[in-house]
């Protein structure tokens, strides 16, 4: 199986270089022609372009089993342009990877990734199983900085959405994919759209819509890349907007492709869930002590809205407060103006 790894960039000098390295240490299936990085750069303001052009010659020289070449976004601007330049030759490949510069994979992640595309041939769009950790050195190893085991750092909300995300592909019916390590069959066609910033939920919802058979979407468990989990602050606040409301913006005036009950159960949970969660947090607990208040009496009442207001108030409570906020704030932000297609990442 012959491996297409695009990997967009903008301002990634940080970490180009170490996305480079961690790319060169990984095993690739055995292919009758070499197989491709590209690096594409977004218009990078830094020493992006120069740094992954002298990684990619460093790391890759003498190889013949893979070719790594850095190429200029000469399209729309933001990353569906720079994932669609980095595609411009998919057809001659098997199987197109899309990663993200500033997270590792782990050494035997595009094996598993391709063995879970030859095993089952309904996969038409699998992504790696992420996992949050503290730091990452820069040698492009999936080690700490300090060289031990990196520690790991997933949240509570992390955690949930991770067990979400393998109930759905327990079923071949992942709705989130996870953008930062994607692959897809080069035969789809398969292209971001420009204008829509979550580009791997668009990549999910073309899969759905233009398979003539039912096709599996799937995490697959043994193909794991490392992210780095950003402090809490406004930094981390500022990315969890910025998801939200390209969720909202790829969302907005969509249907949702969906067939038999289980996935019209899901698109409608999806669909309603995310824009009602405000309005249910803020009004969840004195409606439930109105309705207590009608069905037993002022006593019970009274008790329904001390406990709910104890529950906002505990870490889990405040946690899901949180996360009202920033869904509401990015809804109300995205009904002023749509999500840009590219954003700034600091990078620590």
């Amino acid at each position: 199986m012959r491996l297409l790894v695009v990997v967009p960039c903008r301002d990634e000098a940080r970490v180009i270089a170490r996305k480079v390295a961690n790319l060169a240490r990984c095993a690739w299936p055995a292919s009758e022609r070499w197989h491709e990085v590209v690096l594409v750069d977004d218009g990078s303001r830094d020493a992006t372009r120069a740094l992954a052009a002298e990684a990619a010659e460093r790391a890759f020289a003498g190889r013949a089993d893979v070719r790594a070449r850095v190429a200029w976004n000469d399209g729309r601007p933001g990353k569906p342009g720079a994932v669609c330049t980095g595609l411009r030759d998919a057809a001659a490949f098997d199987l197109v990877v899309l990663t993200d510069a500033d997270v590792v994979v782990e050494p035997d992640a595009l094996l598993v990734l391709c063995a879970a595309f030859e095993r089952d041939p309904r996969l038409a769009l699998a992504c790696g199983a992420q996992r949050f950790v503290a730091d990452l050195a820069d040698d492009g190893s999936c080690r700490a900085r300090n060289g031990d085991a990196p520690a790991d750092a997933p949240g509570t909300y992390d955690r949930w959405t991770a067990l979400v995300r393998r109930c759905e592909s327990r079923a071949g019916i992942l709705f989130s994919v996870h953008g930062q390590l994607c692959a897809w069959r080069a035969a789809l066609g398969l292209a971001p759209s420009l204008g829509v910033a979550a580009d791997d939920l668009d990549l999910r919802f073309q899969v759905k819509a233009r398979a003539r058979e039912p096709r599996r979407i799937e995490i697959v468990p043994g193909a794991v890349f490392l992210e780095v989990k950003a402090p809490a602050g406004p930094e981390r606040e500022a990315q969890a907007e910025r998801r939200a409301r390209a969720w909202f913006q790829a969302l907005r005036g969509r249907r949702i492709p969906a067939r038999g009950a289980l996935e019209r159960l899901q698109a409608l949970a999806y669909r309603v869930g995310p824009r009602a969660a405000p309005s249910a947090t803020w009004c969840g607990v004195p409606a439930l002590s109105a309705v207590a208040f009608l069905a037993a009496g002022p006593a019970t009442a009274a008790a329904v809205l001390l406990g709910g207001t104890a529950l906002l108030l505990s870490p889990p409570g405040r946690r899901w407060l949180d996360l009202a906020r920033t869904i509401e704030r990015a809804a109300r932000a995205e009904r002023r103006e749509s999500a840009p297609e590219r954003w700034e990442t600091p990078r620590p």
